[in-house]
């Protein structure tokens, strides 16, 4: 099960997670979020997980496609999330500027099906260029993740086209209590969780990070 732990801030909280088994950390650049960071942080967080085996994920909301890129660029980062409704346009044009960089493409949904994300993939099909990976979560109209609600896992596993669909990494509201049983019903790729791992908006609680790895582990 890959599981990455979202909202990293700062060198001591991304060794924690990364020794504690994580398979990825997110960093957030969406500067009004209490969990983003800047680029010298972000710097001085990769090199920190460099030596581990870790990926770190860039996190994007409203950022162009020359921002993604040279942040990208900037840091070495092999994944890019995209989590604010980016056409799929923009997938093939940053797969066209950065062929090297894996896409995951954030989903926030209260919808009762899955046609929208249907319809986008059929947009990327033209396009020439799918997400490397889909990212469901639950939709907010305050923030973009993070929100700690949960998205309706039966009707995802009904819904998800696994054979014909990128892997499916299932975020919103995942915590230690939960994280096994939506990882049996769901079947996804990997799980990602923020919120459900902190003591407060962008702490990190250790105790919580490996009780959500080790139940994510176990199923």
């Amino acid at each position: 099960m890959w599981i990455k732990i979202c909202g990293i801030q700062d060198i001591s909280t991304a060794c924690m997670v990364a020794d504690l088994g994580a398979s990825a950390i997110g960093l957030n650049f969406y500067a009004p979020s209490p969990r983003s960071v800047d680029l010298e942080t972000a710097a001085a967080i990769k090199s920190a997980v460099s030596s581990r085996d870790t990926t770190v994920v860039g996190l994007f909301v409203k950022h162009s496609l020359i921002q993604v890129k040279s942040i990208c660029e900037e840091l070495s980062l092999e994944f890019a999330q995209l989590h604010s409704d980016e056409p799929a346009e923009f997938l093939a044009e940053l797969a066209e500027a950065a062929p090297e960089l894996r896409i995951i493409r954030a989903f926030r949904t209260h919808d009762p099906d899955l046609d929208h994300l249907a319809d986008f993939l059929a947009e990327c099909d033209q396009c020439g260029k799918r997400p490397d990976h889909v990212l469901i979560d639950a939709y907010s109209p305050q923030a973009y993740g993070g929100t700690g609600q949960i998205v309706p896992w039966a009707m995802i596993k009904e819904n998800y086209l696994y054979e014909e669909w990128p892997p499916l990494i299932l975020a919103g509201g995942l915590t230690a209590k939960n994280v096994a049983e939506a990882i049996k019903t769901v079947a996804p790729f990997g799980v990602d969780t923020a919120s459900g791992v902190e003591s407060a908006p962008g702490i990190k609680n250790c105790q919580m990070v490996e009780a959500f790895i080790n139940q994510a582990k176990i199923v």
